[in-house]
């Protein structure tokens, strides 16, 4: 289950990715501005934030299996759709950010389900290990993308041709999700007591308020908004960068991006087997002291490094396009800490009874502000004539807000059973 999870996970990236590449012609094509391309990028993630709550909740109630697949299908279709809604310059962008739209609602669903297929089918002290792997999935999907998306432009010449390659990849996921995929594992494994007959609870019994008031789950929330903001950003800005700030096109962008997408893989195996390891050797598992100290160390790592890193593109922007590279690769590479942070959080304050749920109510406000995160930096770049060093510097700043709130508020006692 965890390998067709990361294939998921890698499928999706490269749906997602594939408008950050086509991005670049399709503004030369219909001549959009900087705020314009930040509208079009953050329509995906407002999908996203519409569906992840709803999402979150059926994956606690509903097949597990049945919910991927309907997801994969309607990014899918979604994203073969997405050329079809714009054929000119005088043609209103409307349906195409509703194209954007259907496809983060799809990709909502993916998450949430993973946090409940995970609980139910790892051991505490592989958590951060699996939570690595899944993730590492998004990065490698990314590598591929990147690779991959100049290969079909020179050979179709069309930026069209991305989205009807991707969309028809992606939708061949079903098959497996549909035929071979199981909902849970034969024999529950040890320390998860999700019961089916939960199945049969009403959105009213789910512990919305328990998880408002949530000292934990505020921590959560603020760690993941602060890195969905550098995330979203990242993925959606920086071949603009390469292109506004050293001339880089298509193909040369998308290699660039390649190195960070790389250490963000590297850094969360990294991180992941390192937390586990950690986790293993505390001698009383019940001790919510010493889990605690593993989850904020892991997540001030996750924030502050890319904090820093960050904060010297920002103080200056290098003349030449590799040390910038450098300094994007540790900001991704560090970030994929969080896995071994708030990621593996999630997995200690629920039971798979409400796993999802919590992932989601978390995540909704999170992925809000990354939303808000591309549009703004749309915003900065017109209004500033291209200013990066405002860019970043705001995202460092959000960075060291994020680790303070999650270093003061969290603890790893499990709340949502």
């Amino acid at each position: 289950m965890l390998g067709l999870l990361w294939l998921t996970a890698c499928l999706s990236a490269i749906d997602r990715i594939a408008m950050s590449v086509a991005i670049i012609p399709m503004a030369e094509e219909f001549h959009f501005t900087d705020t314009t391309k930040g509208s079009i990028s953050s329509l995906l993630s407002f999908g996203y934030a519409l569906v992840i709550l709803p999402a979150g909740f059926l994956a606690g109630q509903w097949s597990p299996r049945l919910l991927m697949a309907s997801g994969i299908a309607l990014w899918s279709l979604a994203t073969i759709a997405t050329p079809l809604t714009i054929v000119s310059a005088a043609s209103s962008i409307g349906p195409l950010l509703i194209a954007r739209m259907l496809v983060g609602a799809g990709e909502s669903i993916l998450l949430p389900t993973s946090t409940r297929i995970l609980n139910e089918w790892t051991l505490v002290n592989e958590k951060s290990r699996a939570l690595a792997f899944l993730f590492s999935g998004f990065q490698s999907g990314t590598i591929v993308a990147l690779l991959l998306s100049p290969v079909i432009l020179d050979f179709f010449g069309d930026w069209r041709e991305l989205f009807y390659v991707y969309g028809s990849g992606s939708l061949l996921l079903l098959l497996p999700w549909l035929f071979l995929a199981k909902d849970s594992p034969a024999t529950p494994k040890e320390g998860n007591d999700f019961n089916p007959n939960d199945s049969q609870l009403s959105i009213k019994d789910a512990p919305w308020k328990e998880m408002i008031q949530s000292k934990g789950a505020w921590a959560m929330f603020l760690a993941h908004s602060a890195k969905n903001w550098g995330n979203y950003l990242a993925l959606a800005w920086t071949p603009t960068f390469y292109l506004e700030q050293y001339g880089i096109g298509v193909r040369g962008s998308a290699w660039m991006s390649i190195l960070p997408c790389v250490a963000g893989v590297m850094g969360g195996i990294v991180a992941g087997t390192t937390a586990d390891s950690v986790v293993q050797r505390i001698v009383d598992p019940e001790d919510e002291t010493a889990r605690t100290n593993i989850r904020k160390l892991f997540q001030s790592i996750g924030l502050l490094v890319p904090a820093l890193s960050l904060g010297l593109l920002a103080w200056h922007i290098p003349e030449q396009a590799w040390v910038a590279q450098l300094y994007i690769a540790v900001n991704i590479g560090f970030l994929s800490f969080n896995s071994a942070g708030y990621d593996a959080a999630n997995q200690e304050k629920s039971g798979p009874k409400w796993a999802g749920l919590l992932y989601s109510v978390t995540s909704l406000p999170a992925v809000l502000i990354g939303t808000g995160a591309t549009y703004v930096t749309g915003r900065i770049l017109d209004a500033s004539g291209q200013d990066w060093s405002l860019v970043y510097g705001l995202n460092a700043l959000i960075y060291v807000l994020g680790a303070i709130a999650f270093i003061i508020l969290y603890d790893s006692r499990k709340e949502f059973d």
